[in-house]
C-alpha cells in the first residue's frame, strides 16, 4: 500500500514526511535514497513520472523523452540492457487528464523501432464516473503490438484500492507494484446461542481469511526488484 506526503504550498521545499503507514517522519534525503520507500514499515511513497524513468532506465540511456505538465511522460531506453518504449501516467491523474497522444507516439514508435512498451499507470477505483474516451481507439491501436508480435507490459502502481482497476488497455502481462493488498477481514458470525433465549448471541471463530489472487494480475514486484524483473522479462521476451 501507497503512502502519501502532506501536499501544502511548501511541499516542494519539504524535508520531512510523515508516513501514513507507521506514522513515523522521515527525512526527503533518505527517501530519495531508498527510492521513496519507507525505512520504518516499507511503505511505498508515491513516484512522479520522472522519478520512475529514473530508477527504471539503465543511467543515461533515456532518448527521446516527451512529456506534459503533471500528465506523465514516453521516453525510450533501455532496462538492464534491452531497449523499451515506456509510457508513464504520472500519479494522481484521473483518466480524462491523460495525454493520449503520448500514449499513441509511444505505440508508433515501439512499432517503428520494433521493441516492447511498457505502459505504468496507477489504478483507479472500479466505476470511476471520468472515464477514459479514448479507450476504444487505443485499444484498437495496442493491438497492432499484438499483430506485429511486440509485447506490451502494463505495470499498475498505487494498489490500495480492491478490486484492482484502470481505464488504460492492459498489456498481456500485467504487473503490480508492491504486494498484494489483504482483503477486509470477514466480519464475525452471530449465531443464537444453545439452551439460551434467542437474544444471547455468541460469536463464532471466523474461518481463517483467503486471500484470492486477482485474476488480471500476473505477478506482484517489490518497487525496489522492479528494474531487475523487467529486465528478466524483456530477455524472456527477446529470445
Amino acid at each position: 500500500m501507497e503512502t502519501r506526503p502532506p501536499i501544502d504550498a511548501a511541499e516542494s521545499i519539504n524535508l520531512w514526511y510523515k508516513c501514513t503507514g507507521c506514522q513515523e517522519v522521515v527525512f526527503r534525503g533518505e527517501l530519495e535514497r531508498n527510492l521513496y520507500i519507507c525505512s520504518y514499515c516499507n511503505a511505498l511513497f508515491p513516484l512522479l513520472a520522472g522519478k520512475r524513468l529514473e530508477y527504471l532506465f539503465d543511467e543515461a540511456s533515456a532518448t527521446n523523452i516527451r512529456l506534459t505538465d503533471a500528465a506523465g511522460l514516453t521516453a525510450e531506453g533501455t532496462i538492464s540492457g534491452y531497449p523499451t518504449c515506456l509510457f508513464i501516467a504520472d500519479i494522481d491523474v484521473i483518466p480524462i487528464e491523460i495525454d493520449t497522444s503520448l500514449l499513441l507516439s509511444s505505440i508508433e514508435d515501439a512499432l517503428e523501432k520494433r521493441i516492447p512498451l511498457i505502459t505504468i499507470a496507477a489504478c483507479q477505483p472500479e466505476g470511476y464516473k471520468e472515464t477514459l474516451a479514448e479507450t476504444t481507439y487505443l485499444t484498437m491501436q495496442m493491438e497492432r503490438l499484438v499483430d506485429a508480435s511486440l509485447p506490451h507490459i502494463t505495470v499498475l502502481t498505487e494498489n490500495e484500492i480492491h478490486p484492482l482497476a484502470t481505464h488504460l488497455p492492459l498489456g498481456e502481462l500485467v504487473i503490480v507494484e508492491g504486494a498484494a493488498t489483504p482483503r477486509k477481514p470477514t466480519p464475525p458470525n452471530l449465531q443464537p446461542a444453545l439452551h439460551a433465549p434467542e437474544e444471547q448471541l455468541l460469536t463464532q471463530t471466523p474461518t481463517k481469511e483467503i486471500e484470492e489472487p486477482d485474476i488480471s494480475v500476473d505477478c506482484y514486484i517489490r518497487r525496489e526488484a522492479l528494474p531487475e524483473m523487467l529486465g528478466r522479462f524483456l530477455k524472456f521476451f527477446s529470445i
